[in-house]
């Protein structure tokens, strides 16, 4: 299993629990120490050139609206993955206009309808890591690739 953009690596520690083996990346150390998962501190466009790996399930939430080139890496990252879990902001975020965003529709068109198990979009007042407030257009996709 992949973690891309593990943070504090919560994701992570739960597959551990379930058994599997994780590499997790992040641009940051995590705060504390990840018990039995490989991380490394590398950001996800210089992993994707490095990795030989493949994944049975790649994990990339609230990661890809920071990226320049967003469709490149959902599309390498879909290729390394069995199933690939991912998050993308919609153009209602309120941070629209300050990092990258994607429709729905734009997404989707990256994949063939036959892999595309799960897509859902979610609207919704919640706050951020540094606690602020904020209105969250979140895109889920959920692609398995046979």
């Amino acid at each position: 299993m992949l973690d891309v953009g593990t943070k504090d690596g919560f994701i992570a520690s739960q597959f551990i629990e379930l058994g599997m083996q994780v590499d997790a990346i992040d641009i940051n150390d995590p705060k504390e120490e990840i018990a039995k998962v490989n991380f490394q501190k590398i950001g996800v466009s210089d992993f994707l050139e490095s990795n030989t790996k493949t994944y049975d399930i790649t994990i990339c939430r609230h990661v890809l609206h920071h990226l320049d080139k967003p469709k490149e890496i959902i599309k390498k990252l879909n290729k390394i993955s069995g199933v690939f879990l991912f998050t993308y902001f919609g153009p209602k975020d309120d941070w629209f206009g300050k990092v990258s965003t994607l429709t729905h529709e734009e997404v989707l068109e990256l994949f063939a309808p036959e892999t595309v198990r799960h897509h859902s979009e979610t609207f919704q007042h919640g706050k951020t890591y540094a606690q602020e407030m904020k209105f969250w257009h979140i895109n889920t996709f959920v692609i398995k690739n046979d």
